[in-house]
């Protein structure tokens, strides 16, 4: 389903930073545009905002984005690959979930060009109320024995979601899942008590617990380390004992496979030049998203190592 841009952005007053509400997309029909897989206030969306002004005024071009919705971003990278190889289309995408929307009989990845990784890897968490009866990990077992605990997911097979399949494969604890559309909607579930607990990206529950006055208790994250601000947070991966466990999330920028080289590399300049915009940098901190600009070769290694944790999750 298309989202009309200004219906849009008007959504978004109410779920992103103010300082990226507000934005329009050019009208040009030559624009460079960057599709999202996901709705507004999704952090593929956020991403999408903080890098379009400088990356226009790098490549001296009108940039603007849209959304491309379904089957959970696949609809969208599959726009992108049967997109002419101009660099007019590009795909801005969560690097793990295409991997996870893959099928032997449709890849995705293969059929696309990598032009720039645009983030550090950043985790998901398990929380819960601030006011639940399960206040730590201890708890948690406690509670998900003694009886079956009702769980707000984007999914299993979603990159959030995947910390709850993960949980309940390996400490085999089933729970009552309610899938919902994003993790402000699984908040929502945990603050209105219809829910015990939820999984969410770890950057929603800082930023939701920063601006509210009922705050989300975190149980745990996916990360390979323990999150520099939830230092007393342990990870699912030291909870178990198995690193293998530990994933994080992390967005690039991608062209159809057959794109010049000359345009692709031009597009990664564009880019790289961003490190040093103190703006983008600035709005990035503000939506608490660590934007971190690396060429195609971060993408190859994210994708290697995101395929080890699928691999790992699968068998």
């Amino acid at each position: 389903m298309r989202l009309p841009r200004r219906k849009a952005l008007l959504g978004a007053a109410a779920l992103t930073t103010a300082a990226l509400v507000g934005r329009r997309a050019t009208a040009a029909t030559t624009a460079v545009r960057l599709i999202c897989g996901f709705g507004v206030g999704n952090p593929t969306d956020l991403c999408a905002q903080l890098i379009q002004d400088g990356f226009s005024t790098a490549l001296n071009e009108p940039v603007e984005f849209d959304y491309t919705l379904g089957q959970a971003g696949r609809r969208a990278a599959l726009e992108v690959i049967d997109a002419p190889p101009d660099g007019r289309l590009l795909l801005i995408a969560e690097i793990l979930n295409l991997i996870l929307q893959e099928t032997p009989a449709e890849p995705l990845l293969s059929r696309l060009q990598p032009i720039a990784k645009i983030t550090r890897g950043f985790s998901t968490a398990l929380a819960v109320n601030q006011l639940s009866d399960i206040r730590d990990w201890t708890d948690l077992l406690t509670a998900a024995h003694a009886s079956r605990l009702k769980a707000a997911t984007t999914g299993r097979d979603s990159t959030v979601g995947l910390l709850l399949a993960l949980i309940e494969r390996r400490l085999k604890l089933p729970f009552d899942a309610v899938e919902v559309a994003g993790t402000n909607a699984a908040v929502d579930m945990l603050l209105t008590r219809r829910a015990d607990i939820a999984v969410i990206d770890t950057r929603t529950a800082l930023l939701h617990n920063a601006r509210n006055r009922t705050k989300l208790r975190v149980l745990a994250t996916s990360g390979a380390r323990r999150s520099p601000q939830l230092p007393d947070v342990p990870t699912l991966a030291e909870l178990v004992g198995d690193p293998k466990l530990a994933y994080t999330i992390s967005f690039g920028l991608f062209a159809p496979l057959a794109t010049p080289s000359p345009v692709a590399n031009r597009l990664t300049a564009a880019l790289l030049g961003l490190r040093n915009d103190k703006s983008v940098q600035t709005q990035a901190r503000l939506a608490n998203i660590p934007l971190q600009f690396d060429g195609p070769a971060a993408i190859v290694e994210a994708v290697a190592r995101d395929r080890r944790v699928a691999a790992d999750i699968a068998g």
